[in-house]
């Protein structure tokens, strides 16, 4: 209890919004878009009163929801395009929902990955992308098996080829080597507070290294 007291009272001293002079027409704008793994993760956020724009000099927009597939990452995109100018660098971490789709295997998966993946290059060519690893889990949507074993291989499998796919251009992914199984809470999907905490300094780790 008292090294995760420590840990917060950390994070909101390097994350003190008087400690960064922000100018909305200079700084860089960041999105964050995902699942219930965003949204959480932003509820923690706001909870522990940290910035929510992770201490850094930037602008962040978070993009969260419950439940959303990777199938609705491009109209997502497309929408918060029609109301903002394009982020300067955007995270995306979405695909642990549509893991287990019927139907279809986790090659045919990762072509729709790499064609909607194109698809973002071609919407925001100038914008910087960085993919957020798929983290595990004990529970997967639309598992059938008993076992996630079969899912855990698939998961490791698609964050190593969209690494190798972003690498050709240039870009970055997140990894999250930190985070295991021990992070997640009760419903073994989604991440304990120190989940959340080590997620966090993952994304801002890769926001000031960029």
């Amino acid at each position: 209890m008292k090294q995760r007291a420590a840990h917060l009272e950390y994070w909101r001293q390097i994350t003190a919004p008087s400690l960064f002079k922000m100018s909305d027409d200079s700084v860089p704008r960041v999105w964050i878009v995902g699942s219930s793994i965003i949204r959480r993760l932003y509820a923690h956020v706001c909870e522990q009163g940290l910035d929510r724009s992770l201490g850094l000099r930037c602008k962040v927009k978070w993009e969260g929801r419950g439940g959303r597939l990777w199938e609705q990452l491009l109209p997502v995109l497309r929408s918060l395009r029609a109301k903002a100018p394009a982020p300067d660098i955007l995270i995306i971490h979405l695909g642990g929902n549509s893991l287990c789709r019927e139907g279809r295997n986790r090659l045919d998966f990762l072509r729709e990955m790499k064609t909607d993946l194109a698809e973002v290059f071609r919407i925001f060519p100038r914008t910087r992308l960085l993919f957020s690893f798929i983290l595990p889990r004990l529970h997967w949507r639309g598992q059938t098996a008993r076992s996630a074993y079969g899912v855990e291989r698939s998961r490791r499998w698609l964050n190593g080829a969209i690494s190798g796919f972003l690498a050709e251009r240039q870009m970055r992914c997140i990894r999250h080597s930190n985070i295991d199984l021990s992070h997640l809470t009760r419903d073994g999907v989604h991440l304990s507070p120190k989940g959340n905490e080590l997620l966090l300094s993952n994304l801002r780790e890769a926001l000031e290294n960029i």
